[in-house]
């Protein structure tokens, strides 16, 4: 196939889940484009707004929407754009079925982390429930999934009709602490397709299941561990996890693992938190991928409208290699940023630990 550059096969060879059983062009566009409720897996292959962004990968320039590959190819050398090129095989049935799935359980979770939202956890839903903030009409995910799952896994199991090797990155919520996931995975085991299988896990890394990760039955086992900082701070982050569990568990994911990786979602609360991260990755021998956070907006270091050292010692990330991620702190200043943030945290005081025991810097910033 003629491919122009920078090509992307990510829509025509990836499927991505949104929130209650709706679907996305992608999980690294910005903007992204959302089927209409109720739309099918089919229908959805056939919206406009879909079949548009597909042409966009044949203009031999960037859309303005894949501004974050963009931008991480400039400063690694490497984004989600070229993993999934260098994974896909684009001259056999490519475009006419999707090999790739990114598949949503629902929002069953035992964490409430700071940058996810009741959608991707049960946690935070309950917790939103508790204090009176839940948004008006939300409707429970995992509700939604178990709805549409029937149809949704027949779609999935077509991609074992046209490929050999089929990708299936797992999300949730937890994958590992979600039934859901387990009992699909027993299904392919039990048609011999586990063989055939590639399986990507998102993980909080708090949870592990011996059972269908340490018999070595599928094709590839790819484990992205989601870590924002170490010790107390982690588990301020990422409400509920013990760091000591994280660190016991680290052995057993590498053990069952062709590939891991950890995954940091950068946002203003954890940014001077990197050389630490990245200190620890380095002891146990894993790779550390930045990944900026979007949404909230109010959490993104592109919208901070504060000082930068109110943030972070001046030097301190430029000195540990962090000069990039440090001149992107308000380049894109909201001046309602702080307020926002400050308002949105101070709403769990009554049920969570104040940031302020974990890092009175970071509190301070958020408060001046």
């Amino acid at each position: 196939m003629n491919k122009p550059t920078p090509f992307c096969a990510v829509p025509e060879s990836e499927v991505f889940l949104a929130r209650n059983n709706t679907f996305r062009n992608c999980c690294a566009a910005d903007p992204q484009i959302i089927s209409l409720p109720g739309q099918t897996f089919a229908q959805w292959q056939q919206d406009p707004r879909l079949l548009q962004f597909k042409k966009k990968m044949y203009n031999n320039q960037w859309p303005d929407e894949c501004h974050r590959c963009q931008r991480q190819e400039e400063e690694s050398g490497s984004s989600f754009r070229t993993a999934v090129n260098a994974a896909v095989d684009t001259d056999r049935n490519f475009g006419i079925w999707p090999s790739r799935w990114n598949l949503i359980f629902g929002n069953t979770c035992n964490l409430a982390c700071w940058t996810c939202n009741e959608y991707s956890s049960s946690t935070i839903a309950q917790h939103k429930k508790t204090i009176n903030i839940i948004p008006d009409g939300f409707v429970d995910p995992t509700d939604t999934f178990n709805t549409h799952w029937a149809d949704l896994k027949q779609d999935v199991l077509k991609s074992y009709d046209y490929h050999e090797i089929v990708t299936l990155t797992l999300l949730g919520g937890e994958p590992l602490y979600n039934k859901a996931v387990s009992d699909f995975l027993i299904l392919l085991d039990q048609r011999g397709l586990a063989s055939r299988t590639r399986l990507e896990f998102h993980t909080n890394a708090t949870k592990i299941n011996k059972k269908l990760l340490s018999n070595n039955i599928w094709n590839y086992v790819c484990i992205f561990l989601s870590l924002d900082a170490v010790g107390k701070k982690a588990e301020w982050l990422r409400y509920g996890c013990r760091w000591s569990d994280i660190v016991s568990n680290i052995d057993f994911f590498k053990s069952v693992s062709n590939y891991t990786e950890v995954h940091c979602t950068l946002s203003i609360l954890n940014i001077n938190d990197l050389p630490e991260l990245d200190a620890f990755c380095k002891s146990v021998s894993l790779p550390l991928k930045i990944l900026l956070l979007a949404d909230p907006k109010f959490m993104s270091i592109l919208k901070w409208p504060g000082n930068k050292e109110s943030i972070t010692t001046p030097g301190y990330l430029e000195q540990h290699g962090y000069a990039y991620y440090y001149n992107l702190i308000g380049t894109q200043a909201d001046p309602d940023s702080r307020t926002k943030l400050e308002n949105y945290i101070s709403q769990f005081d009554a049920i969570r630990k104040p940031l302020s025991d974990y890092d009175n810097q970071l509190y301070l910033a958020i408060k001046s």
